[in-house]
């Protein structure tokens, strides 16, 4: 009875260790499978916050170019009114000029 209870006791813990070993194996996955959805997760969050300060400083660059081309466009607005303001007396002068040549001829009798 000894040899059985022996032979049975061996194939029970066999089968126990087969069992335990594939537990441990199984946790062992599931563990190694909730690391890596977590390592997935910080990557993910970490891309977008990466993103997410590219963002930013592609914001803050083109409010920087806003800022600058606004400067160019005041420049440019005063330079068209003062080349308008140029104009507007040249032509004054043409028209003077104009007055003053056909007084001119009326003078000479031409």
């Amino acid at each position: 009875m000894n040899a059985i209870a022996a032979e049975v006791m061996m194939d029970c813990g066999g089968r126990l260790a087969s069992i335990g070993s594939a537990i441990h194996l199984g946790v062992q996955l599931a563990a190694a499978e909730r690391r890596a959805r977590r390592d997935e997760a910080v990557d993910s969050v970490t891309r977008l916050a990466y993103r997410l300060q590219d963002a930013r400083a592609d914001q803050r660059e083109a409010e920087v170019r806003a800022v600058a081309a606004e400067a160019r466009i005041e420049v440019v607005e005063r330079a068209l009114a003062r080349a308008v303001a140029e104009a507007a007396a040249l032509r004054e002068a043409l028209s003077v000029e104009r007055e003053f040549s056909a007084g001119l001829r009326d003078i000479i009798g031409a």
